[in-house]
């Protein structure tokens, strides 16, 4: 059985970035499929799966992942992992650890639940070095790119990115 979606809404100063792919030459790691094969960031240590939604940003500032699965269970750096199989498998802090990274991912490796889920972005603190960030979020459901949400994110601030029915 195939593994759809749609995305229910998109919160006031988020825009999305849909359309046919095209392939396009850049970091392999900036969580967009920029090889068109419906899968976010593969061969970056992450895993992908029937979902996948992976979080980059551009500053040194520390942001938080949050998926909200129809069960209402959410999935972050609080709760790595939810009982339907859900998984936070790369959490980053940005500037806030020596070397840090600026990509999250959620991914579930068998069968999802079916339903209502909710993607939020949080910037959680500027680690010293950064402002205002621009972010994005991109989620591909049954090996398709749903969509690449653009959003900019103040400090404290917690914003609903997506939300979408599989």
């Amino acid at each position: 059985m195939a593994i759809t979606a749609h995305v229910d809404a998109l919160p006031p100063g988020v825009t999305s970035e849909n359309g046919a792919c095209v392939p396009a030459p850049s970091d392999p790691c900036n969580a967009r499929d920029d090889d068109c094969d419906g899968r976010i960031d593969e061969g970056c240590g992450w895993d992908s799966g029937p979902v996948q939604i992976t979080l980059a940003w551009d500053s040194g500032a520390d942001l938080d992942l949050y998926v909200t699965e129809p069960s209402g269970f959410t999935i972050s750096y609080l709760d790595r992992t939810s009982p339907s199989g859900g998984t936070l498998d790369h959490d980053a802090r940005g500037a806030c650890i020596p070397g840090g990274q600026a990509i999250e991912n959620v991914h579930w490796t068998a069968a999802p639940p079916t339903g209502a889920y909710r993607v939020d972005v949080h910037y959680w603190g500027d680690c010293g070095v950064a402002g205002s960030t621009p972010a994005h979020v991109t989620v591909a459901v049954g090996g398709q790119v749903i969509g690449t949400y653009d959003l900019q994110l103040e400090l404290g601030q917690r914003r609903a990115t997506l939300a979408f029915t599989i």
